[in-house]
């Protein structure tokens, strides 16, 4: 059984300016070729395939392509697109013949010109292998899944945690049943069911609240019928796009089956979706609390300026908190960490050297679109190139690249400025310039919920913050012109069946 196996994979978002380059995804994860069937330790899609063909040892040959994955920005711009294209195709066409494809996607992913790019993928592939190879693709948990998609494979599984935990699974899941298809055994119905919601990406934790009910169901629907996959997809919220919404994915080999699970899954996401609200704080509201002391708390506060998380396609150069720590002169009391995108900012302190004053436009360097520069003064702290390892929730044990990076300290307030974004919901971005979060008053993630799975384990008192930003929880503020009508939230009293 001959596999051709590869993947590529970024989550974009319409309101975002940020675009990506094809070094954006050589900087954070680029493989290709026979580095594919090499063990580098990274905790993904790609080694839950390989971890499957092993399983079945002689009787799996996989047949490596590329397979990439750079940090959430907006629309891929045209040229980077058909760069990767054109690297996946150019491998393929090394492969004279095969059996099956499995391949990793997002499912999240607009283009300048095309609002469905991992559709776009999908429909190539199956032009090049024909009709009569299956395909079988993994998609993150908030994938926004569309109609090509689905009639262009074979089977399609999504994430079932998040924060996202179960990357290796998801590869394996999607493997076993891509050699059941090859060798006949099965040949499932795919159901795709388009529920007209879009709800804060900070409420789709999978253990505890609404979604967590949601995976109950849809695994006791799996355990009543053994040939039943179900897969579950609140879409992140931050696309602009015709064909948007929340999606539920069922396959069965009995196809009525598939469909009565579709729709009662659907039906029953959409009689949830009055609890996905959440509570959203101001910075001088989380000031006063620590200013009153906090009874019982353990560890730092933890705020959220979710509006500005790179993993969401946002360029992490917004300086909201910091503008408001400072006018709170929260400095001169407490202690805090924050981080922010600034290169040339970066530049200047590293100029300055460590132990300097220096003077500083801070923030805003990528867009203006939520805000200005805003002038600071502080000390250089350490300088350098920054890079650490992620633990859970983000892409276990994949090594980030925040490039040049540079710790200003402003009173109590310590700034680690970056040159590129990159997911930040890990406390060993912070770690490996000398700052430890545990020693800290207040720490700013920019992160929706993946930043849960590291500081949850050091924190009691965690708070998501109402700020301005391209992916903020706060959807009212944002501007949709392509969306369906009706959606919820922003239409109410409409039935959905």
């Amino acid at each position: 059984m001959k596999i051709v196996i590869g993947g590529l994979i970024q989550e974009s978002n319409t309101f975002s300016s940020g675009g990506s380059a094809l070094g954006d995804f050589q900087r954070y994860y680029f493989k290709i070729g026979e580095q594919l069937l090499e063990d580098g330790g990274a905790e993904n899609e790609l080694a839950g395939f390989r971890q499957a063909a092993a399983r079945e040892g002689a009787q799996v040959t996989l047949l490596p392509t590329v397979f990439a994955h750079a940090v959430s920005s907006g629309k891929i711009p045209r040229a980077t697109l058909d760069e990767l294209k054109r690297i996946l195709f150019g491998q393929l066409e090394r492969i004279s013949s095969c059996d099956g494809v499995l391949f990793a996607l997002h499912g999240a992913w607009t283009a300048e010109d095309n609002d469905d790019a991992d559709g776009e993928i999908v429909e190539a592939l199956r032009r090049y292998v024909g009709p009569d190879v299956p395909i079988v693709i993994t998609l993150d948990s908030h994938a926004n899944v569309t109609r090509k998609l689905v009639d262009h494979v074979d089977g399609l599984v999504g994430y079932r945690t998040f924060p996202h935990m179960d990357f290796v699974e998801t590869g394996e899941r999607a493997a076993r049943l891509l050699f059941r298809i090859v060798r006949g055994e099965t040949k499932p119905h795919i159901q795709l069911r388009k529920v007209p919601m879009i709800v804060p990406a900070e409420a789709h934790e999978t253990y505890r609240g609404p979604m967590q009910e949601l995976w109950e169901a849809a695994l006791t629907g799996e355990r009543a019928s053994s040939a039943s996959v179900a897969s579950l997809f609140l879409v992140q919220p931050w696309l602009d796009i015709t064909e948007m919404g929340c999606s539920v994915v069922v396959m069965d080999e009995d196809a009525d089956r598939a469909e009565a699970e579709a729709a009662r899954l659907a039906a029953l996401m959409w009689s949830k979706r009055e609890r996905f609200r959440i509570r959203l704080h101001t910075v001088e509201e989380v000031v006063a609390l620590l200013d009153a002391g906090l009874d019982g708390r353990t560890g730092p506060v933890v705020v959220s300026d979710s509006a500005d998380s790179p993993g969401a396609g946002s360029p992490g150069d917004s300086n909201y908190v910091l503008g408001e720590l400072l006018r709170l002169n929260a400095g001169e009391r407490i202690r805090c960490l924050l981080s922010m995108v600034d290169p040339q900012a970066v530049r200047a302190a590293t100029e300055a050297g460590e132990g300097r004053k220096v003077r500083l436009s801070l923030g805003h360097s990528v867009s203006r679109a939520f805000g200005q520069p805003l002038t600071v003064e502080g000390v250089v702290g350490r300088v350098g190139h920054g890079k650490f390892r992620f633990g859970g929730g983000t892409a276990s044990n994949m090594e980030a690249d925040m490039g040049l990076c540079a710790v200003v300290r402003i009173g109590g307030l310590s700034v680690l400025l970056m040159e590129h974004a990159t997911f930040t919901g890990d406390p060993a971005m912070y770690r490996t310039f000398g700052l430890e979060p545990t020693e800290a008053d207040l720490v700013l993630v920019k992160s929706a919920a993946q930043f849960r799975a590291e500081y949850e384990k050091l924190s009691s008192h965690i708070y998501i913050l109402d700020t301005p930003g391209a992916s903020t929880a706060n959807l009212a503020s944002l501007t949709y012109r392509q969306i369906p009508r009706p959606m919820y939230p922003f239409d109410t009293g409409f039935r959905y069946e």
